[in-house]
């Protein structure tokens, strides 16, 4: 099995897929919870807790239910009286706004690997900080990557194996020439399974580019 020793031997790294909430994206769950406890639902974080969510979010996450509802059963848990589009804005709360580092750290990985984002993620949150980035940052980031991958889309979502198989199968990556960067473990650790060579990224300790340099990638 691949480790995740530093420093890392890059030369059989072809690939190189990046998790995007946490280690290119800003996010915060209390954020959330604050926002859905202000609408009288004050147990949600135990529904949302990162790497250990309820099986709604799980099949949020997989398109296994539609965003209305998802939102429905989210305003049943709220005080009466609170509107869809309330729920909505509180859901979206844990958004925050993409790593200021990260666009020229993307764009030197371009040039040498195959650059790839795999995002447990969702319609309504992909639609939330896709509109933010491109008013934010234009194209520049989405142009990154040759492939822009979301759970909801994929039908699949990580430490699921099948997650790590279906992205090798639809975009043609070889287990063995794979770098996955993620921050959280259970997410590292399915990669590792796969056969993947996966690192696990502290974002809010050190950036990404302090990473890669601590992975021994040469261009930083």
């Amino acid at each position: 099995m691949p480790s995740t020793i530093l420093p890392l031997d890059w030369h059989p790294i072809r690939h190189v897929v990046l998790d995007f909430g946490g280690v290119l994206y800003r996010i915060d769950h209390t954020a959330t919870a604050n926002a859905f406890a202000e609408l009288g639902f004050d147990d949600f974080l135990s529904m949302y807790a990162h790497g250990g969510q309820a099986r709604i979010m799980d099949d949020l996450e997989c398109g296994n239910i539609s965003d209305q509802e998802f939102l429905l059963t989210l305003q049943n848990r709220c005080r009466p009286g609170t509107t869809v589009r309330q729920v909505q804005e509180a859901w979206n709360a844990v958004l925050l706004e993409l790593r200021p580092e990260v666009l020229p750290v993307l764009d030197q990985l371009a040039t040498r690997f195959d650059l790839l984002l795999f995002s447990n993620t969702n319609a309504l949150h992909a639609e939330h900080f896709e509109r933010q980035i491109l008013k934010e940052n234009g194209k520049g980031f989405a142009r990154a990557f040759r492939q822009v991958i979301y759970s909801h889309r994929l039908g699949h979502r990580k430490p699921q194996l099948k997650a790590y198989r279906e992205v090798e199968r639809q975009f043609g990556l070889n287990p063995a020439q794979t770098l996955f960067i993620d921050d959280t473990w259970i997410n590292v650790r399915g990669a590792l399974k796969a056969g993947w060579t996966a690192v696990h990224h502290e974002a809010n300790e050190l950036s990404l580019r302090t990473l890669l340099r601590k992975l021994n990638f040469e261009d930083l």
